[in-house]
């Protein structure tokens, strides 16, 4: 075996590791004492790791929630493939997943509201230390399930996928933004109004010839 090439992925490894071990450190340290309350400074003591390492990683409090939620992102999408895959149409299929995303969001709020804030003031950024700009996890899987939705015929081939996809996760952000600043609002419903819209304009129409 090449060391030369081995080296490289040992290294990726680790920092991945590292990564982890900073944002769930972290993520423990929002649930008890509260977003809000948590230093960078109280994250690098109970992660063991010097300030300078934990801010060579993550470059604020926020980028390092927001590699915490993108892993749980990554994480819980993965464990949804078997039940989105038994399911037989397009709105089944993004309802199972909007309905896992409302659960989640609904349990974390404030986390939800910072990881947004953080997210929409780093779109367009370059070089974001702990991760990329916008992770597409959702998107990806949005467009996933859009191919699916127009090979079956449930959805209309006059917009590329990848279009529908992105109006799609567009109109999720709306809905959730819409329930952060109404929490009296069902996001549960939020997503379902979302589903209804999105299908009733994208769904394939049949011309008849007179």
């Amino acid at each position: 075996m090449n060391p030369a090439t081995e080296k490289p992925g040992r290294r990726a490894r680790k920092r991945e590791q590292m990564l982890l071990h900073l944002a769930e450190t972290a993520a423990d340290l929002f649930e008890s004492d509260g977003y809000d309350n948590v230093t960078m400074e109280q994250i690098a003591e109970r992660a063991d790791v010097a300030r300078r390492t934990l801010y060579n990683h993550f470059p604020s409090k926020e980028s390092v929630l927001a590699h915490w939620v993108d892993v749980e992102l990554a994480r819980d999408l993965a464990h949804l493939q078997a039940d989105v895959a038994r399911r037989r149409t397009f709105r089944s299929r993004a309802a199972c997943v909007l309905d896992a995303s409302a659960q989640w969001c609904e349990a974390h709020p404030d986390f939800l509201k910072a990881y947004l804030r953080y997210r929409l003031q780093t779109i367009g950024g370059g070089n974001v230390r702990g991760g990329e700009a916008m992770k597409s996890d959702m998107a990806t899987t949005w467009l996933h399930l859009v191919i699916a939705g127009q090979e079956a015929g449930e959805l209309v081939h006059d917009f590329p996928p990848g279009q529908l996809a992105a109006l799609f996760q567009h109109l999720y952000l709306g809905a959730l933004l819409r329930w952060l600043n109404e929490p009296s609002l069902s996001l549960k419903g939020e997503f379902a109004a979302v589903l209804d819209l999105f299908i009733e304009g994208a769904r394939h129409r049949i011309r008849r010839v007179s």
